[in-house]
């Protein structure tokens, strides 16, 4: 019994891994894809004509006005404009550059994640086929009872939690090499990414201590009733 449970959950595993990265490859042939929308150029093009029609016409009133609004303007344009499309130049050159931008962005990001998903279910069979949660249970056995005196059958809920602890505290140094790579070289890369390494550490600290003080009680209630 145990041998056929553990090819049904490979099996499964196996079958999530392959079905995602078939949606993952599809969306990867998408975002390689550089030649800009037919029908958006069209449309784009069509309404920066109309922007120089309407400029020529009124160029001559923006003579008359001087040179102390067009200051008055210049020195109001903050950061956040400069991210923006500028109005007075073509739309079409600015939407094609942000295109290419946000297509090798988005490409970057899906075989990125496509390799973590390979890591993620060879990481998954490995564990199964090695055995490694139940010797995660026996180490939580043996913390439980060498330092707090716990025993495996009085104190099984307190016993999960700690083996929830460990598997928790594996996890996050198992993925942390690729979240460092996420966060400050594909993010970094294309100029998403603000944190410092110091602050990253940081919020995983914050995280693993927020997990533990919300989802221990939770979990151990969860456990609690189950068995009672």
């Amino acid at each position: 019994l145990y041998t056929y449970a553990m090819a049904l959950t490979v099996l499964f595993t196996v079958f999530v891994f392959a079905f995602e990265h078939a949606l993952n490859e599809r969306q990867a042939r998408a975002y390689r894809i550089s030649k800009f929308p037919e029908q958006l150029e069209e449309t784009v093009s069509k309404i920066d004509a109309e922007k120089r029609t309407a400029g020529n016409e009124t160029k001559s009133d923006d003579e008359k006005n001087g040179t102390a609004e067009e200051k008055k303007d210049i020195n109001g344009k903050g950061d956040d404009d400069e991210k923006k499309l500028d109005k007075d130049k073509p739309l079409l050159p600015q939407l094609k550059e942000k295109f290419i931008k946000a297509q090798t962005y988005g490409l970057d990001k899906i075989n990125f994640a496509m390799v973590v998903a390979l890591y993620n279910v060879a990481e998954t069979c490995l564990f199964l086929f090695a055995g490694f949660l139940p010797y995660i249970w026996d180490m939580s056995v043996k913390v439980g009872e060498q330092h707090f005196g716990w025993s495996e059958n009085d104190n099984e809920i307190k016993i999960s939690l700690i083996f929830l602890l460990l598997t928790t505290m594996i996890s996050t140094i198992t993925a942390l090499p690729f979240e460092l790579y996420s966060t400050f070289q594909i993010e970094k890369k294309h100029g998403f990414n603000k944190q410092t390494h110091g602050l990253f550490f940081a919020d995983k600290i914050k995280s693993l201590v927020l997990t533990c003080v919300i989802g221990g009680p939770f979990a151990a209630a969860l456990l609690k009733s189950y068995s009672g």
